[in-house]
């Protein structure tokens, strides 16, 4: 029976110790919820960024499709580099808006 007792107070003892934590594991406790606060934090911004990115990018894509482009100018990239005219319109009118010609177009896809 003393041996049941002693075990009753073994684990009597190791809840209260479970139970306690020093103010150091208190502070380090502490400190690894506020590490994921402030990771959380850092993706928000992280994904703000690229939201704003792709909503520039999308505002610039629809500004270089009211650029108009030569049909002479995409059958010769079309010939050239075995793209689709869509492809080709594309390219033409992502280097028309930066002030490029047929030529930086070719180089660009090229390059890409």
């Amino acid at each position: 029976e003393e041996a049941k007792q002693l075990d009753s107070v073994t684990t009597t003892t190791l809840n209260l110790k479970t139970l306690t934590m020093t103010a150091d594991e208190e502070a380090k406790q502490l400190d690894s919820v506020t590490d994921r606060v402030q990771e959380t934090a850092l993706d928000e911004s992280r994904s703000n960024k690229a939201l704003s990115a792709l909503s520039s990018a999308k505002s610039g894509s629809a500004a270089s499709a009211s650029i108009s482009v030569k049909k002479e100018d995409i059958d010769v990239i079309v010939a050239e580099l075995e793209v689709t005219e869509d492809e080709a319109a594309a390219a033409l009118r992502q280097v028309a808006a930066e002030g490029g010609s047929l030529t930086d177009a070719l180089r660009m896809l090229v390059t890409s």
